[in-house]
């Protein structure tokens, strides 16, 4: 039976299966066909369909139940195939100098992103690098003197928070402190801590040796 190269793959199937008084459970049965793949054949529903080669033969067994030039059919399954194919892709050539819309989701994320990226590079030392600590007196990591006190002067970022010995002592407000501390006899250990208010620390220690004093003994006569 030869076929009308205008009339489409659908309506040559309606109109056949509609002649012999057949339908798709019909046709489903003669040709051991699953009925979904010979709908999806009709309709060219080709995520439904198997790999090429199955088609084929699916169809083969189609057209010889149906009396069908298999040939010619195959022809007109891969031309409309083709343009169904190419047709998704088909775009009109776009307008180099138009406007393009803005996604506000995506360029409020980017802004947001650059804004902290900026944040953190001009704050590194913050986050990042020891805090500063700078100790004037005592000088050596070990001094030896014979005064019951010892003058303790330095400085430090005033940003952040000092501790000698677990003690806070308050800068000014360039960051300079100054601060007495009573020494005991023998080996006196002190400890510069400073810390910044997002966790990072920074800590000295020096030892000042005092020197037991002798009184000097009375004349007796």
């Amino acid at each position: 039976m030869l076929m009308e190269e205008e009339k489409s793959l659908q309506t040559i199937f309606e109109e056949t299966l509609e002649q012999k008084n057949l339908n798709h459970d019909k046709l489903a049965n003669l040709t051991s066909i699953p009925r979904r793949y010979i709908i999806a054949i009709q309709n060219l529903e080709l995520s439904m369909l198997p790999s090429s080669p199955y088609v084929r033969g699916y169809l083969k067994k189609i057209c010889d139940v149906l009396d069908l030039n298999f040939n010619d059919i195959w022809k007109i399954y891969e031309k409309e195939l083709r343009h169904k194919s190419s047709g998704a892709f088909d775009t009109l050539p776009t307008n180099r100098f138009a406007i393009h819309k803005i996604n506000k989701k995506s360029l409020a994320g980017t802004l947001i992103l650059a804004v902290l990226l900026i944040f953190i590079i001009s704050n590194f030392n913050d986050f990042f690098a020891k805090p500063y600590l700078n100790i004037e007196n005592p000088k050596e990591a070990i001094t030896t003197t014979s005064e019951p006190e010892i003058d303790l002067i330095g400085s430090i970022d005033p940003k952040n928070k000092l501790t000698i010995n677990d003690r806070e002592v308050v800068t000014d407000i360039n960051g300079n402190f100054e601060s007495i501390y009573e020494l005991q006899t023998g080996l006196n250990t002190i400890n510069f801590k400073v810390k910044k208010i997002f966790g990072k620390e920074n800590s000295e220690i020096k030892q000042v040796m005092l020197e037991a004093t002798t009184t000097p003994q009375e004349f007796i006569y």
